[in-house]
């Protein structure tokens, strides 16, 4: 049988049936891929096309989808859903596991930042919707970073 999902924001009060049973849900959750996303891929796509040398999924603190490493930049395609883009609007899930969830990935994130900035390293958080929509954004930010970063 399919469960009911609660909105606990106020801003939001309506019930939302899951269209899959617990067994469905959990397959395709686990069908999600934590690698060679789409964004991940058009993020490649686009650091490819402007010549610059990176690594991908560097075995390295933090996890970042790539590394410059010649001038100590770490970069993070976040989805939106998974890192929380919503939460700062006000816009969260509809059960209290992923509201959790996605806290603990914000939280994460910023721990990770922190310590790879106090490491010496430059990070850069781009948003899954901002690589779709706006690439050549992304690339100007990734560019003035690394113009402005001396060698380590």
């Amino acid at each position: 049988m399919c469960g009911k999902k609660k909105i606990h924001n106020a801003k939001q009060a309506v019930l939302m049936a899951d269209i899959f049973t617990k067994e469905k849900r959990s397959w395709v959750m686990s069908r999600i891929r934590g690698t060679n996303t789409k964004i991940d891929l058009r993020m490649k796509e686009l650091l490819s096309e402007n010549k610059y040398k990176f690594e991908m999924y560097p075995r390295m603190f933090g996890n970042p989808d790539f590394v410059l490493r010649r001038k100590k930049i770490a970069i993070f395609c976040d989805g939106d859903f998974w890192h929380g883009y919503n939460f700062r609007n006000g816009k969260t899930p509809s059960k209290k596991f992923w509201i959790e969830k996605i806290q603990r990935n914000m939280e994460r994130d910023q721990r990770y930042s922190r310590k790879l900035r106090s490491d010496g390293w430059s990070v850069l958080r781009f948003w899954e919707h901002d690589i779709e929509r706006n690439p050549e954004k992304c690339m100007r930010k990734i560019s003035r970073k690394f113009n402005e970063r001396r060698r380590p």
